[in-house]
């Protein structure tokens, strides 16, 4: 009985993520959750507190947060959910995802091309290893283009790709139907709290798809 429950609000998600994504976010932009709240109970004001304790949690262990909004897919017109993640979030320019040790970051070749035409590749090397396996370069870590003073990158407009990205990831396995953030950004955990209202959306939707299924 539990799986074939689970396999339904997989299914309903999936249908969610096919049929309502443009709708969501939309209702998601003009505030809609905050009705939904006032008219009943939900976890998102119930268990706030706990809720951001596991947000917080990103400052030390490393995860990614699914968000209430849609993923981008093979659809040309399926970025809603990206869209107002872009217009909503709030980067605090902290440079965490820049000057943290790491392994490096990955320069596609274009990246790599496009920051050599502006310093130089001899002193672009300087900056990197050479990866055999992925035949690639790697920008060291913590990363030379960020000034801790300044508080900014200095060839923010033609960065590498991935960080015109982040803090965005992959969907989690669990929740493919959803955009997901990496929780060490702190930009990325006050989105997550900001947002966490908006579920009820989803979760209104999902209830209105059940429903309907149920009826035939």
């Amino acid at each position: 009985m539990g799986d074939k429950c689970d396999f339904s609000l997989s299914q309903i998600r999936r249908l969610c993520h096919q049929l309502c994504s443009s709708s969501c976010v939309q209702e998601k932009r003009r505030g809609l959750h905050e009705q939904l709240l006032r008219q009943r109970p939900h976890w998102s004001v119930q268990k706030k507190d706990e809720q951001f304790h596991k947000i917080d949690l990103g400052v030390k262990v490393p995860f990614d947060i699914s968000l209430p909004l849609p993923a981008r897919d093979e659809r040309e017109d399926s970025g809603h959910g990206v869209k107002l993640f872009w217009e909503r979030f709030s980067c605090q320019h902290c440079g965490r995802c820049c000057y943290t040790p790491g392994a490096g970051l990955l320069l596609e070749d274009e990246d790599f091309e496009r920051i050599a035409e502006h310093i130089g590749k001899k002193t672009l090397k300087s900056m990197c290893r050479y990866d055999k396996g992925l035949h690639a370069w790697i920008l060291k870590q913590p990363c030379p283009f960020y000034s801790p003073d300044e508080k900014k990158c200095q060839i923010y407009a033609i960065r590498p790709l991935t960080c015109t990205k982040y803090p965005l990831h992959p969907p989690l396995k669990e929740m493919p139907y959803n955009l997901a953030v990496d929780a060490f950004c702190p930009a990325a955990r006050q989105f997550a709290k900001d947002s966490l209202g908006w579920w009820i959306i989803c979760e209104n939707n999902w209830a209105k798809l059940l429903c309907k299924i149920e009826e035939r």
